[in-house]
């Protein structure tokens, strides 16, 4: 059986005191030469010393732990915007915590009292739908956490806090323009959750589209969703009983569960009905690797957060007062982009 070295014992290979190597170590200034310091660093890779975290925590005064909150880890988007935001955290040497809402503002309250008492470094909070419509009182809940807190992917409107997510509205808007330039007229809905305020900026954005294109959606092809595959499977049948062409839908899992009730129905994706998903989420799972949709740059927006969130921790170092990420937030806002794999269909004499 091993035995963990102790940083006692790169103190004395190296022959300094346990003061002098815990400083070393720590990236913590100290009067000592070069030459000592290199033997230290060199001394504990050698010695293959693995610092102990509470320890390090009180010298260095952080946790080097971070933590996200999603709603609903089951969600594909949220899975894979935690693994990306998991990774860049990682590459700053923080370990990254995950915690689940289940999109209740109840168990959101009970879990941010429960990580701010872990003397977490930052957090990445996408808030609950009840949080967004209680703005007031998500706002004295980020307000009372003692570390940087940045409102991921769900932008609310608001400048009272750091936020970094994608313009849904632009999303929705360009998904019109493209089932319009490709000769579509009687074009369907399939939004998500009428209380997800990304559902409804991308619903705008795409009525917005399609009316300033003269062609406003009739009502009977205006679906609400719950951006599960079901939603997506049991409006197909009346969807394409009305003559709808073209379908939007506000995320790819109701994406692919249209095409599945479709594909019942002996039909095929685009040549009976043209498809836009949104999220670009199913292509690394093997599915929807025909389906045109909208990428939200994951990846940037994680790449982003954590950026904003070294910055913000740096300056709270300096300063145990400063505030800045609520004093003087900052709004990173990202554009979608399209994503065209074959699911439209031109049925006019225009060309994309």
């Amino acid at each position: 059986m091993s035995v963990r070295v102790r940083l006692k014992d790169v103190a004395s290979a190296a022959g300094v005191s346990v003061a002098a190597a815990s400083l070393v170590l720590n990236d913590r200034p100290i009067r000592m030469s070069k030459n000592k310091r290199k033997l230290i660093i060199e001394t504990a890779k050698k010695l293959k010393y693995v610092p102990n975290q509470n320890a390090r925590s009180l010298v260095t005064n952080t946790s080097m732990l971070l933590a996200l909150l999603v709603p609903d880890i089951e969600n594909y988007f949220f899975a894979s915007l935690a693994k990306r935001i998991e990774d860049t955290c990682r590459s700053y040497g923080y370990s990254l915590i995950v915690a689940n809402s289940d999109d209740k503002e109840k168990i959101e309250h009970e879990l941010l009292i429960q990580l701010d008492s872990q003397d977490i470094d930052g957090l990445f909070l996408i808030p609950s739908q009840e949080s967004v419509r209680n703005s007031a009182d998500l706002k004295a809940e980020v307000t009372r956490m003692s570390c940087p807190v940045i409102l991921t992917d769900r932008l609310l409107g608001m400048d009272w806090c750091d936020s970094v997510g994608s313009n849904n509205y632009s999303g929705g808007r360009q998904a019109a323009e493209i089932l319009v330039r490709h000769g579509h007229t009687r074009i369907a809905c399939i939004s998500g959750d009428r209380e997800s305020d990304t559902s409804e900026a991308r619903k705008a954005g795409f009525l917005d589209g399609l009316s300033e294109a003269g062609f406003p959606i009739n009502p009977e092809l205006d679906v609400n969703g719950d951006y599960r595959f079901g939603s997506g499977y049991e409006a197909a049948d009346s969807l394409i009983d009305k003559g709808a062409t073209a379908v939007f839908c506000c995320n790819d899992l109701m994406a692919l569960g249209f095409v599945n009730r479709l594909n019942e129905r002996g039909m095929k994706i685009p040549d009976d009905c043209s498809l836009i998903g949104y999220d670009n989420t199913l292509n690394h799972l093997g599915v929807g690797q025909n389906l045109t949709t909208f990428d939200q740059g994951i990846a940037e927006m994680a790449k982003t957060c954590s950026s904003q969130m070294m910055r913000r921790i740096s300056e709270l170092q300096k300063d145990a007062r400063n505030k800045t990420w609520l004093e003087s937030p900052v709004t990173h806002v990202l554009e979608p982009t399209v994503v065209y794999r074959g699911s439209v269909r031109n049925i006019s004499s225009k060309t994309d």
